[in-house]
């Protein structure tokens, strides 16, 4: 099982998502309402009844948690609707959200089961369930149900190897004919390392093969991490695949730092000289900006929430069953953004949990 979570900020543009998905054209790929614990099914009563639940917190914009829960096809002979509204709510509860209004549905329109759980992060009595460590408790809870109900046991996306052809690169190879730069770069950089190279070796053969490196060099000499240089693309290590991380880069390679520290810097010369003093951007956590409450600003807050939750749609990358491409976000913690305001307007802190 892979869960997929975001945080956001409108709860009824991630709801009328799902609804759409209820009102699907095609009957076979028509969404269904597994469970839920408003009593009333009107949007305008549900608007009505969440935004009474946001007066307890009126300053918590980030306040809607919308999660799909992904299964392998090997799965599926075991995942009546009973048996996923039961994970559903054992999820649920794991992740702290006990006391708060939340909606389960099942989507079919998908080559694999999957779930969208969605709930406000307000509870009845105004507290606010933390998205601290959300990805941490997450894999925590998954694990555990996926032994609780007797499920295939997929691994974290963050252990994977290598990250496979996202959707879109997939569907580039069918239009092309052509792999994409990554695939490339990653058979390139495989064939380079089973060789078991020194340092000095996997530069000179990269560069023959058109790939440069820039790496994150301190003063001392120490390396904390490598970005790849292949063409036109340019990716950090992690996002290329755990392999190709530097902390595992150099358990492959005859590396010492010593030694190679000169041949390293002179290798960053060369890349910065070849594609300029170019700042990779590293993959941050969506941090949802304020927004008012006037329709115009509701009404955009909407269909941001609608195109967050087609995100969640789209699985990890490296699962053999599962397919697509992914982007979870890092998990941020409420009272760690409260308090860099506070700190930006030199206002004393308050302990509020």
């Amino acid at each position: 099982m892979i869960a997929i979570q975001k945080i956001g900020r409108s709860f009824m543009g991630a709801l009328k998502y799902n609804v759409r998905k209820l009102n699907h054209p095609d009957a076979m790929k028509r969404a269904e309402l597994l469970d839920t614990n408003f009593t009333n099914l009107d949007l305008t009563r549900i608007k009505t009844e969440v935004d009474f639940i946001r007066q307890l917190r009126p300053n918590l914009n980030r306040y809607v948690y919308h999660t799909s829960l992904n299964f392998p096809n090997e799965d599926i002979a075991k995942l009546d609707n009973a048996t996923l509204t039961a994970i559903a709510r054992d999820y649920i509860e794991a992740m702290g959200f006990t006391d708060n209004q939340y909606f389960v549905f099942r989507h079919y329109d998908a080559e694999h089961p999957h779930l969208h759980l969605l709930a406000n992060r307000i509870c009845f009595d105004g507290s606010v369930v933390s998205d601290s460590n959300n990805y941490v408790r997450s894999e925590e809870a998954i694990r555990a149900l996926e032994q609780q109900y007797n499920l295939v046991t997929v691994e974290p996306s963050n252990k994977a190897a290598e990250r496979a052809p996202t959707k879109d690169e997939v569907e580039m190879v069918r239009r092309t004919n052509k792999a994409p730069d990554k695939v490339l770069l990653q058979m390139l950089l495989k064939d380079l390392l089973s060789r078991k190279p020194t340092m000095q070796q996997l530069l000179n053969w990269s560069e023959q093969a058109g790939i440069h490196f820039l790496f994150n060099q301190a003063s001392t000499g120490r390396i904390s991490g490598v970005t790849y240089f292949f063409r036109d693309f340019k990716v950090k290590g992690q996002s290329l695949g755990n392999r190709y991380k530097w902390a595992e880069l150099v358990k492959q390679i005859d590396y010492d730092q010593v030694r190679d520290s000169a041949a390293i810097a002179a290798a960053n010369v060369k890349t910065k000289e070849k594609y300029g003093e170019l700042p990779v951007t590293a993959v941050k956590a969506e941090v949802l900006s304020d927004v008012g409450v006037d329709d115009m600003i509701t009404g955009q807050s909407n269909r941001e929430e609608m195109q967050i939750a087609e995100s969640i749609d789209i699985v990890p990358e490296h699962h053999p069953v599962i397919s697509g491409s992914i982007n979870i976000s890092d998990d941020i913690d409420d009272e760690a953004i409260l308090g860099r305001n506070r700190r930006r307007q030199q206002k004393a802190g308050r302990n509020s949990r």
